[in-house]
């Protein structure tokens, strides 16, 4: 019995490279959006920790550390703020890069299921020839037999 052959392999084939290109493309901007979730936590924990700073030496309030201290909080808030409208872009993208995999996934994942159908159908016809073949040699070796 011979093998199948899919005539579309060639471009199963490609859809299926497209579709391996737009995985990793979305995990590309998975791994932005969370090296950017992460360094929004981080920064939230910088804020909360330069909160917490002793501001007394030699039993005195150190107004200018106190000055240090919000400026820096203040500079990390800015920073927070840039860095969540950078997130929220990359959720943008995120959300396409998404699509285009599902649509590239839906593509190969069409072409595949036609080559099984295809496959499938191939080798039923394939066994009911060989059925024939064998029942026409059983036929012909009965009638030379004179059965």
């Amino acid at each position: 019995m011979r093998r199948f052959r899919f005539r579309l392999e060639k471009f199963l084939d490609l859809r299926r490279w497209k579709e391996r290109e737009r995985e990793i493309a979305l995990a590309k901007v998975l791994g932005e959006v969370l090296l950017l979730e992460k360094r929004i936590a981080e920064i939230a924990e910088e804020i909360a920790a330069s909160l917490f700073g002793e501001f007394r030496r030699d039993n005195r309030i150190d107004i200018e550390a106190m000055a240090r201290r919000e400026l820096y909080a203040a500079r990390l808030s800015q920073e927070r703020k840039r860095k969540r409208e950078a997130l929220a872009v990359k959720n943008r993208e995120l959300e396409e890069a998404r699509a285009r995999y599902l649509e590239a996934s839906r593509e190969r994942k069409v072409l595949d299921k036609l080559r099984e159908r295809r496959e499938a159908e191939y080798y039923e016809r394939a066994i009911d020839e060989e059925f024939k073949e064998i029942d026409d040699m059983n036929t012909a070796s009965s009638t030379r037999q004179g059965w």
